[in-house]
């Protein structure tokens, strides 16, 4: 549907390029038009400019032309340039419309209207400030060595990512940006994950727009149980949001993957030299995910698992965790850069940049509080 809006206004658009390609041919002059007769005035015959200047301002109808039609086809076929371009087309549209008040001011009205969506779309690319660094420092972390009977590629992994001493960790707080879908519409957003490592989580994430926060979710996952305060309601007793949750919390480990050797209850199987499962409890079974590793730097590229989206699906669906890039957080290689794709939908719903990682301070207040 809102891919249909957007073909809709792309073509309104359009038309009002190819109009005026109208003041290019009444101006220059090549033609004689009865809706835009000659003249060497502007501003309601204010202001003289001449043969010279008229044929300028035949230019800027022109210029505004091309730039409204190439944009839109840009927009339509997803260009990275076309917001600019668009932006600075439909200002000198509306410029030359005023110019010309008098023969074209439907054009400067429609000019007007047509700045309302780009700037929602301005706004919609204004990414927020991060939420304030936590007040306390990583706390004293103790390590353990690499254990000797892991899977080729996760010892690879570890290797390139840890210290000799794989660091324990107890507790994490991840503050990150980017970008999620929500209701067809991609906002900024700006989050903070709290994390008993292996245990419960909170989830704090604000859709924004120019900046300011717009939507909010508010998530806990504790004692096996999810709770969820979303735009639409609160979710909670639902055994297949409880399930999606449990996984969530072991994908999202991978900010702190020391706990995927350290937990006694994790465990890992071979698949072949670049593919392992990473095996982690849920409830009384197990959940699995599917892990793949970069074959030269030995970094993990990618982990899917089948997993609920929501309350109402009838079955599983492919969950998919992409690595974009990697910085060093206290002596630590951890993801800086990820995506998350619902296989069915093609494309990531959700970005994270990561802002800023603390390790080991006492989160149990913050886990436990419905409301951060």
């Amino acid at each position: 549907m809102l891919r249909i809006a957007i073909y809709i206004a792309c073509g309104i658009v359009l038309i009002h390029g190819l109009i005026h390609l109208l003041g290019f041919v009444a101006y220059w002059p090549l033609a004689e038009l009865a809706e835009l007769p000659y003249k060497t005035t502007l501003l309601g015959e204010r202001l003289q400019v001449g043969a010279t200047g008229i044929r300028l301002f035949s230019v800027l109808w022109l210029a505004a032309a091309f730039g409204l039609v190439i944009a839109a086809v840009g927009a339509v076929t997803s260009q990275s340039w076309w917001f600019p371009l668009m932006w600075a087309s439909v200002l000198l549209s509306l410029l030359v419309c005023v110019l010309d008040w008098s023969n074209a001011f439907r054009g400067a009205l429609i000019g007007l209207v047509m700045l309302v969506p780009l700037l929602l779309v301005l706004g919609l690319r204004i990414q927020p400030q991060p939420f304030a660094a936590y007040s306390e420092p990583t706390g004293m972390v103790t390590a353990v060595t690499i254990p000797p009977n892991l899977p080729l590629p996760v010892t690879r992994y570890y290797q390139a990512t840890m210290p000799a001493e794989v660091p324990l960790i107890e507790s994490a707080i991840v503050t990150a940006r980017g970008h999620l879908r929500f209701a067809g519409i991609t906002f900024p957003h700006r989050l903070r994950f709290t994390y008993e490592a292996g245990q419960s989580y909170q989830h704090t994430i604000e859709a924004t727009i120019f900046g300011l926060p717009l939507l909010k979710v508010n998530e806990r996952y504790l004692d096996g149980k999810a709770w969820l305060k979303l735009p639409v309601g609160i979710v909670e007793n639902e055994p297949k949001v409880d399930s999606a949750a449990n996984l969530g919390l072991w994908g999202e480990s991978i900010w702190f993957p020391s706990i995927f050797i350290t937990d006694p209850r994790v465990r890992w199987q071979a698949v072949n030299e670049n593919t392992a499962l990473l095996i982690v409890p849920f409830a009384a079974g197990e959940d699995t995910f599917t892990v793949s590793f970069d074959p030269d730097t030995g970094l993990i590229t990618h982990m899917e698992a089948l997993r609920f989206r929501d309350a109402a699906d009838a079955e599983k669906i492919l969950w998919q965790l992409d690595i974009l890039a990697w910085d060093t957080y206290h002596g630590v290689l951890l993801p800086s850069l990820s995506s998350v794709t619902w296989a069915d939908e093609g494309s990531p719903w959700l970005v994270i940049e990561l802002d800023d990682i603390v390790y080991n301070v006492d989160v149990r207040d913050t886990i436990r509080a419905k409301e951060p």
